[in-house]
């Protein structure tokens, strides 16, 4: 984009060291007539033959301009780079005016005068929407690198502080950060969908299965359920695909309602072994793998992973010397996090088995199974209520999320940037080499395509580059 080109009127230099007839750029005399109106008179082409430092060029016709203190001819001409609207001496003498460069204003014979703004080390005659704070491509370019590519938002705000206003900075500045390599690999992390709306939920339909690790070194199979946060734990011999399934069968399939519907686990290679998901598609199992650099995508099973190693540690403290087993400190764990008040004192333990769970012999009886029925449909129905004004009042508060639409939209073989969150960065730009629901494919280099969460990923833009 040139500074005198057609996006806008730029106004009228006052050229007083130049002698002859006025003249104007072509993509002036564009910008001026779509904003004041007016045409090009070719029947006066090749009247004047103006030489400027880089060459002579002839006119191609004329522009008359109602200035706000009297009217002028232009002679339009076809010159690269373009010009702006030059009112010579002679063009002065023609309209009856001057130039007074101490007060800054102009002066028509019969008293009429008009403000001069100076811009680039000369005055320039402006009215209506005219813009002379315009900055050119390359000068917001070397801004960008001068002050360290700061945000769009930032650099503009400094510019109108700068009295440099022009409504064109923007889109300016936002294309140079979209192709800014710098800018797009060294950018914020990306956003995520804080918020789904979901079917009621049914106890044992969706499990969240994680491994943690206690004691330091001791890993552990950790299992909750997504209606009723129930969970349960088991310390495994090591984390081969085989044994974690055996582990999850001991702990949950056969000792509760039996296979769930779906079981939802992150990228560990136990889990998506053809061990494991063969094992969970032999009982109807779906298994649902959370891409790579998505573990907020299992965030229920990582919040209890906190409460569980602490009431551990607790009761394996306070039983050191009684000589109980791991396994046993491990249940009583799960046991205490699984009888701990919820929302509004509703536990899980509740919510799973419809009674509270009884502590000694001094706490009243069970319920019976009707007043059981009847405590589970309420518990249940308080979860709900409580669960979607939750909902609806965090979403209120929260920002919009991210938008998706831009990846959507790239065709197969695209360039994208990826987000690594334990390195904080950006990396790539690699391969897209397509999209499953919410789960990009991505072609890193390696033997197998590594599965991202849409919302870390962004396309990554290269500037063409003119031949």
């Amino acid at each position: 984009l040139h500074r005198w080109g057609n996006q806008a009127f730029r106004g009228i230099l006052l050229d007083t060291g130049a002698e002859g007839s006025s003249t104007v750029g072509f993509p002036q005399a564009e910008a001026f007539i779509r904003e004041y109106g007016g045409n090009i008179d070719a029947s006066r082409a090749g009247e004047v033959r103006v030489l400027f430092g880089i060459g002579s060029t002839t006119s191609i016709g004329s522009l008359v301009v109602q200035m706000p203190i009297g009217e002028a001819t232009f002679h339009v001409v076809d010159t690269k780079p373009p010009t702006p609207f030059l009112l010579t001496i002679d063009g002065m003498d023609t309209t009856g005016v001057y130039l007074n460069n101490i007060t800054n204003e102009i002066y028509h014979h019969d008293g009429r005068k008009w403000p001069v703004q100076r811009f680039i080390g000369h005055p320039f005659l402006t009215w209506g929407k005219a813009s002379m704070i315009f900055m050119t491509e390359t000068e917001l370019r070397q801004l960008h690198r001068r002050f360290g590519h700061p945000s769009v938002n930032r650099l503009v705000k400094t510019l109108e502080k700068a009295g440099h206003d022009d409504e064109s900075h923007r889109t300016i500045l936002t294309r140079i950060a979209d192709f800014c390599h710098h800018c797009q690999v060294y950018g914020r992390a990306p956003g995520r969908f804080r918020f789904t709306l979901k079917s009621d939920p049914i106890f044992n339909h969706t499990v969240i299965v994680d491994v943690m690790y206690l004691e330091g070194n001791l890993p552990t199979l950790h299992v909750v359920d997504e209606a009723t946060s129930f969970q349960a734990a088991r310390f495994l011999k090591n984390i081969s695909a085989q044994h974690t399934w055996e582990m999850l069968r001991l702990c949950w399939i056969d000792t509760y309602l039996g296979p769930p519907e779906v079981i939802k686990h992150d990228a560990g290679k136990n889990f998506k072994s053809a061990i494991f998901r063969q094992s969970a598609t032999a009982l109807h199992i779906a298994t649902k793998a959370i891409p790579i650099e998505a573990a907020h995508a299992i965030g229920l099973v990582e919040r209890y992973h906190a409460p569980l190693r602490r009431a551990y540690q607790i009761i394996s403290s306070e039983l050191h010397d009684q000589n109980i087993s791991r396994d046993t400190c491990l249940q009583m764990a799960v046991k205490a996090v699984n009888d701990t008040a919820g929302y509004d004192g509703l536990i899980p333990t509740l919510l799973v088995f419809g009674a509270f769970p009884r502590m000694s012999h001094d706490d009243p009886p069970s319920l019976s199974t009707t007043e059981r029925a009847a405590a589970i449909r309420t518990a249940m129905s308080e979860v709900a209520k409580l669960h979607a004004k939750r909902q609806v009042s965090d979403a209120l508060r929260a920002r919009n999320g991210p938008q998706t639409n831009r990846i959507r939209e790239l065709p197969i073989g695209s360039e994208v940037l990826v987000w690594r969150i334990h390195e904080k960065a950006w990396h790539g730009p690699y391969k897209l080499m397509g999209i499953n629901d919410e789960t990009c494919h991505i072609d890193t280099g390696k033997k197998n395509h590594l599965e991202f969460r849409i919302t870390a990923v962004k396309p990554y833009h290269r500037e063409a580059i003119p031949e």
